[in-house]
């Protein structure tokens, strides 16, 4: 089945009367006329095949399909504001536009650097910065969304270039009142019957096995009591004594009270930081910045 495309002025009409459940109210709103207003929503409803709205002489609804389009109307109008914005700061200013994604805590370990050395050495390159976890920032580099992306590996991904930048160890989070809190060093094992917040695989891949191999090779599988998307979320519940986690050493550098950060006993697990982007020759800004990675890490970039 092919997916129809959405006209913006008809979404734009249907989110109006979604948000005052009132065609007159909305009419007045877009400065419409209500029958013109009835038309454009007919029709998204008849290019999208379900009901939207149900609607009588005395009141409007949304439908669970109708409430579904509102919330991901709202984001998309969003992102096309910003995205038509990007394009006219950019035009009007003359910059050049360098779209830089991360994944935390790289934010802490590398890019801020990389993005002052950027700021200081090219100050005409605007810079538009995306945070998200390293499976969608993969996804957007290879469909164009985004120059560049500070990402964790190891990982592969089809249609990307990717380098490793350097190699990051594992760390304990553990509640300050832990048991094991004191120790130095922390013996994986004896957190076999201890709950664990963590990471789902389908945002972070790389540090979900890298967790997970840890604890099978200390011969136990942990039990996971909560997911999280943003890894200060998780140092958050392990300082609420929700659990432990395993996270990138870089975390360290977030001070949260309640929770500490310990070296796990034994030789860690790594987790990779890496840079990826097209395989196509790199632009002005792209070029610059990579210039500045290869020079902060000492890796040589291809």
């Amino acid at each position: 089945m092919i997916s129809p495309t959405l006209d913006t002025r008809r979404l734009t009409c249907f989110i109006a009367v979604a948000e005052t459940l009132h065609f007159r109210k909305a009419a007045e709103q877009l400065r419409l006329a209500q029958p013109a207003l009835s038309q454009q929503i007919r029709k998204l409803e008849e290019e999208l095949g379900c009901q939207l709205l149900k609607r009588d002489r005395r009141r409007v609804e949304l439908t669970p399909a109708g409430q579904a389009l509102l919330e991901a109307g709202r984001r998309a109008l969003v992102h096309l504001s910003h995205a038509a914005e990007a394009a006219q700061r950019t035009a009007r200013e003359q910059q050049s536009l360098l779209r830089v994604g991360f994944v935390n805590p790289a934010a802490f370990a590398l890019v801020p650097e990389v993005l002052r050395g950027l700021r200081a050495e090219h100050p005409e390159v605007h810079l538009m910065l995306r945070e998200a976890g390293s499976a969608t920032l993969l996804e957007e580099v290879r469909l164009g969304q985004l120059d560049v992306a500070f990402a964790r590996g190891p990982v592969i991904a089809p249609g990307v270039l990717i380098d490793t930048l350097r190699r990051e160890p594992l760390v304990l989070v553990l509640p300050s009142g832990h048991r094991l809190a004191r120790k130095t060093r922390v013996p994986l094992e004896q957190l076999a019957d201890e709950p664990f917040i963590g990471f789902a695989r389908d945002t972070a891949p790389s540090l979900h096995d890298a967790m997970m191999g840890m604890c099978l090779e200390a011969g136990f599988s942990p039990t996971f009591v909560a997911e999280a998307v943003e890894w200060f979320t998780m140092v958050s519940l392990v300082a609420a004594g929700l659990g432990c986690a395993i996270l990138p050493e870089s975390v360290r550098t977030f001070s949260r009270e309640g929770a500490v950060y310990r070296a796990v006993a034994g030789t860690p697990r790594h987790v990779d930081l890496v840079i990826a982007r097209a395989p196509t020759p790199p632009g002005p800004a792209l070029r610059a910045c990579l210039r500045i990675v290869s020079r902060m890490t000492s890796v040589a970039l291809r």
